[in-house]
This record gives C-alpha cells, structure tokens and sequence, in this order.
C-alpha cells in the first residue's frame, strides 16, 4: 500500500478509533443487520473510552455506499477532529473489529485494502459506452453514458446486393463514429482523474473496436465477461474487475518477495527481519518496502512512541513514506516484519 495514501494518518495524533466490519447490501435483512453491527461496535469504542466527539465522526461516514454490491468490508479510522480513513475493503477483516488506541491499528487494511491504481471501466457497444472512474480506494468517484450520433448501427439486407453494400458501410462507419465519440471522452477523463489503465467490457466486436481507438499511453484490460445492455449481470462484472485486482495483488508479492529473497542471497545487508531489526530501520529512515506476514503485536517503544508493534512500525512506516505490503504464506519472516532498505 502507498504511504502516501495513508499521509492524512500519519501527520495526525490520536486517539484513533480504528473500525473493521462487513457490509452486505445485497441481503434481504441488511439494513437491520447493518444498525445491529454499527450499534455494537459504538458501543465496544465507548466502554473503551471513546469520546461521544470521536463516536460521532465516525457516525458522519456511517451510510457511506461507495458503490459496494454484495458482499465487501469497510474500514474507517477516525479521530475527534476528522474521519482520515474510510475505505472499501476487498473482503471484510474476518471478524468485526472497534477498536481505540493512541496509534491506529492498520494492518486489516494493509491486507485487505484496495491496493491498485485508479483505472478507468468501460463498458461499450456499438451506440457508445458507459464511462466510471474508480480510484485507488475502490471508490467510483465519477461515471457518465457517451451515446454517438451515428445512426443505423444494425445492417438491414434490403434492395439487392449493392443497397446491402452501401447499408453495410453506413452503419460501419456510424458504429466507429459512435466509439470514437465515446473515446475521445474516455480519454479526456483519463487525463482528468490521471488514469492510466483501462478496463474495456462488451460484445467482443465493439471492445476490439473501442481498445484500437484509444491512445498508445492508456494500458487496457479486455474483459470478456459483461456488457452495457439493460438485464446485464453486475456480478460478473465485478467478479472480473476483482480478478484483475487479485491478479496485480498477487504480482506485487510475487515481485516484493523476489526483491526479499534476492538481497537475503546476495547477503548485501538491504533485507532483514524481526521486530527490533526492522523498528531499528525504520527509525533511521532507511526502510523502502516494510513487509508483514502475520505481525506480533509485542508492545514495543519508539521515542515517545509506545504500543504494540503491529501498531508502532505501521506508523513510523507512513511518516517516513514507505511502502507497506501484506505477504502471503510465500514468505516467512522473524515476528511477522521484514524490510527492504534503501541503503544498507
């Protein structure tokens, strides 16, 4: 995760409610499980001492929808002057966590957080497309419909062979008409919300269509499942866009453990683990990439910093812009806490 993400965080001082629960929409009785779950976690932050201020901010973001269908989590990490984290979780923390502690508690966000660059879904067919830009937390932030002007965009055998030649490409030049139209747009809010990956669903004729036209700078994912028309499952298209998601999550532990493993080989000092080691680093501002696996939480003292580890290092981490990233069982680490470092 970018600890630029993670800034508001880190230049803000506690107490900080740390909140972590599923949040289901699409079930009959959600609205009434929902209230259960937000009354019971208000009420664990208050017997731990929350201030009614602080239970309050995080009341503020409580019908937060961030486009969520189905089955996700939320986490929101607050403090009496302002709500700093309110995040779509790719999958909920496990079990419901409210918590309240003088550092944030961030490693269920860590693991299960948006960790991907802003991209751009467009779902297209021959008309036009459907435009949202979805940012690095999983939010849709914006979406418009692009509807061409090109018009038939269905080819009708009428009049003999040459009026079927000519109706042909009339409605071919329409249909590219009306994806250029609908391009020149995505485009345009490419630049605007800086994106620079585009995710293309529809009939395969039109996403074919609507890639080629788009310039040279924009990466595009072909997704084959879903398409624009009205009745189309919403499902498969997130159940793809969520497999992209995995597949880059699952990249960057794949290239962050090689980069562990190959400095650990080279025995060049610029990967250690354990907890002292790694807090030792992070103090000294040397730390480019903290790693955790299944972190300890050993209460341990860092200046006036003073609280259990799975708390401390995470937030030294942010205030000296270093990248955290949640490893799988590919890795094993001393404590759960391994580093990359800039220097030796």
């Amino acid at each position: 995760m970018h600890a630029g993400r993670l800034k508001k965080v880190g230049s803000s001082d506690g107490p900080f409610a740390s909140v972590y629960f599923e949040d289901v929409r699409n079930r009959e009785d959600a609205r009434e499980r929902f209230e259960l779950e937000w009354r019971s976690m208000r009420n664990q932050l208050s017997k731990q001492g929350a201030s009614e201020t602080l239970i309050a901010r995080l009341d503020e973001v409580k019908d937060n929808h961030h486009g969520i269908s189905g089955r996700a989590g939320r986490a929101i990490v607050a403090t009496p002057e302002a709500v700093l984290i309110d995040d779509t979780l790719l999958e909920p923390a496990g079990s419901t966590i409210a918590t309240l502690g003088e550092l944030p508690y961030l490693i269920p966000l860590i693991a299960h957080g948006y960790d991907t660059e802003p991209f751009l879904i467009a779902k297209v067919d021959h008309t036009g497309a459907d435009l949202c830009v979805r940012d690095a937390r999983g939010r849709d932030v914006y979406g418009e419909s692009v509807d061409g002007d090109g018009f038939p965009v269905h080819k009708a055998h009428v009049g003999g062979q040459e009026r079927y030649t000519d109706s042909q490409s009339l409605v071919e030049e329409n249909i590219r008409k009306n994806l250029a139209q609908a391009v020149e747009r995505a485009a345009s809010l490419a630049r605007e919300h800086k994106v620079a990956l585009v995710v293309v669903i529809g009939e395969v004729q039109s996403r074919k269509a609507f890639a080629q036209l788009l310039p040279s700078t924009l990466r595009v994912v072909d997704v084959e499942k879903g398409s624009r028309s009205v009745g189309s499952s919403p499902a498969e298209v997130s159940k793809s866009i969520r497999e992209l998601i995995d597949t880059q999550r699952l990249r960057r532990m794949d290239s962050e453990t090689e980069r562990y493993v190959a400095e650990q080989g080279r025995d060049s000092g610029l990967s250690i683990d354990g907890t002292a080691r790694v807090l030792d680093a992070l103090e000294q501002g040397k730390v480019e990439t903290l790693l955790l696996t299944d972190p300890d939480d050993k209460e341990v003292t860092s200046g006036k910093l003073i609280g259990p580890a799975d708390r401390v290092l995470p937030y030294i981490a942010i205030g000296t812009g270093t990248e955290l990233v949640q490893i799988d069982e590919r890795l094993v680490l001393a404590d759960g806490y391994g580093a990359i470092l800039r220097h030796p």
